[in-house]
């Protein structure tokens, strides 16, 4: 039952994602740019959230109409953050495509998540969902201080643990939790209830992060459908590059590596040494460990929230895609 209503759902919040991203000037360049902007959208993580949080409250099964234009701007306000990320790292590709930023160029580019962002408050504004902009308002805000203290925190390799969280949980955890707290009050879930809901997509956030950190280390560009490795070469430290340099050891072999990056662009000879550093000697395992961890977490909250809650079957199934090794 539930899993064909998050399928009927989703399709509608599609509908809305290109309502609310019309444009009066679609017969153009800039339509065409438009266009493939909204071709990038993915799983729809956040917008799943948004509508499994709405399922475990009283008020959604008449409220369809604003749940799925709730999840829509929430899926559009990630695509614009996507958009902006590309621009930043200066990558090519999104999800094995050209991004907007490789196709059209970097100007183009800004303006086109620019552009989303307009439309998802004006939308909000029109349609008098004025809670939802408030929150997403305030969420971007967040994204924005995490990216800034990422950019500050560029080629440092005396980088903490506490302070890679911290950035995280502004800049990727933020808008999982925004996606949540916006469909539990859509649906009037209880107090108690938005609390838990809210910590568990908190840490799945966070997980989400990590996850796409090993990533960045234990896949190649094709399966991963971007450039690996950029972090680094962009002189951001992730998690595995924390953990690893916890070995003192391997530390002062990383530390010649880590200070010639930021003065020159390493070889593919150098990039490989380094994959190999970390894969091998800890870092990945740690970071699947941490994975692990916030995942107990979350399981514990799953058996608070209820076996009356048919969602626990997704959220659990999030959790084993995240804890399962690649």
């Amino acid at each position: 039952m539930l899993e064909i209503l998050l399928k009927e759902w989703t399709e509608e919040v599609k509908r809305y994602i290109y309502l609310i991203a019309n444009f009066s000037i679609k017969e153009s360049q800039v339509g065409a740019v438009l266009d493939d902007v909204l071709n990038i959208s993915g799983k729809m993580i956040r917008a799943k959230i948004l509508l499994l949080s709405a399922f475990s409250g009283t008020n959604w099964k008449n409220n369809k109409e604003r749940i799925c234009k709730l999840a829509a701007m929430v899926e559009l306000t990630h695509l614009a953050s996507l958009i902006h990320d590309d621009i930043v790292d200066d990558s090519p590709y999104r999800r094995g495509k050209q991004s907007i930023q490789g196709k059209y160029g970097k100007d183009a580019a800004v303006f086109a998540g620019d552009f989303l962002i307009a439309r998802v408050f004006y939308y909000g504004v029109v349609e008098n969902l004025n809670e939802a902009v408030s929150i997403l308002a305030k969420t971007i805000e967040n994204m924005c201080i995490g990216e800034i203290e990422q950019e500050l925190y560029h080629y440092q390799e005396d980088i903490s643990e506490e302070k890679y969280f911290e950035i995280i949980e502004r800049k990727t955890a933020a808008l999982f939790q925004a996606a949540c707290s916006i469909g539990a009050r859509e649906s009037v879930c209880s107090k108690e209830l938005t609390q838990k809901l809210e910590l568990f997509v908190r840490n799945l956030g966070l997980m989400f992060q990590i996850k796409d950190d090993i990533l960045d280390f234990t896949s190649n560009s094709k399966d991963l459908g971007k450039e690996t490795h950029k972090d680094f070469q962009n002189g951001i430290y992730t998690f595995p590059v924390i953990m690893t340099l916890k070995n003192s050891k391997l530390r002062e072999v990383l530390e010649p590596i880590m200070k010639k990056n930021k003065k020159e662009k390493l070889s593919a000879e150098e990039i490989l040494q380094l994959e190999k550093y970390i894969t091998s000697f800890g870092g990945i395992e740690a970071s699947y460990e941490k994975i692990k961890s916030l995942s107990n977490i979350n399981r514990q909250l799953i058996k608070e929230l209820g076996k009356n809650l048919e969602i626990t079957f997704y959220l659990e199934k999030m959790l084993g895609e995240l804890e399962e090794k690649k």
